[in-house]
């Protein structure tokens, strides 16, 4: 039970999804399907039932791509530059060419695209910092940092793709080597990365629901 607790923690911020939905803003309304899809994909997997030739990489592979669609659409649509998104989106469907490419013909579709995987998760890490940059620049003297909904998705997405670029990267070279060390990294590392990415995404909602509330009752006045 202990080796699946990552799973717990997504099914706690799909729930809390699912709470606060209807006073999310419309950019974070799309956490909804996509914890579904997370949810059955993990479940899926702690049963066994994505293995395909004995391996289950073949569908990280896909999931990979989805997420990395999913956080650099989220990540873009906190800025109000609307030449900026264009680049981002430019940026995001080579990316995910690059993907399908690795899968069809460098590193192969029952194999691990680690290579793709790592250009991912750098371009959400790139994302983040710029938006961060953004944000420190134009920040508002009423704005409440701690409290507020988008640092702490961009947070948890921050911590979670830097995690895996390490593990990524790592696992191109250790693992092969059957390094034994690597093995029980292996373990750690993505637990405790989804671990942090599902409770920051939990505190955000959370935010945003209390957020919603408090302006509403404002209005009310």
């Amino acid at each position: 039970m202990l080796d699946d607790i990552y799973f717990y923690f997504e099914l706690f911020s799909f729930f809390v999804c699912i709470y606060t939905y209807k006073k999310l803003d419309s950019n974070f309304k799309v956490f909804l399907p996509f914890l579904a899809f997370i949810v059955i994909y993990e479940f899926a997997s702690i049963k066994y039932w994505t293995l395909w030739h004995h391996t289950n990489a073949w569908c990280s592979n896909l999931e990979s791509i989805l997420e990395t669609i999913v956080y650099a659409r989220f990540i873009s649509s906190l800025d109000k530059r609307k030449s900026y998104r264009k680049k981002v989106h430019i940026a995001l469907f080579i990316i995910v060419l690059f993907s399908f490419i690795d899968m069809a013909f460098i590193q192969g579709f029952f194999m691990l695209n680690t290579i793709a995987m790592v250009l991912q998760n750098s371009m959400l890490t790139v994302l983040v910092c710029l938006y961060y940059s953004n944000l420190i620049n134009n920040v508002n003297e009423n704005l409440d940092i701690v409290r507020y909904p988008p640092f702490w998705a961009t947070a948890g997405i921050l911590f979670y793709a830097l995690a895996f670029i390490f593990f990524h990267v790592a696992f191109s070279y250790m693992a092969y080597k059957q390094n034994y060390h690597f093995f029980i990294l292996a373990q750690v590392i993505p637990d405790i990365a989804c671990l942090i990415l599902y409770s920051l995404l939990s505190v955000a909602f959370i935010y945003q629901y209390k957020k919603a509330k408090s302006t509403n009752v404002i209005k009310t006045l």
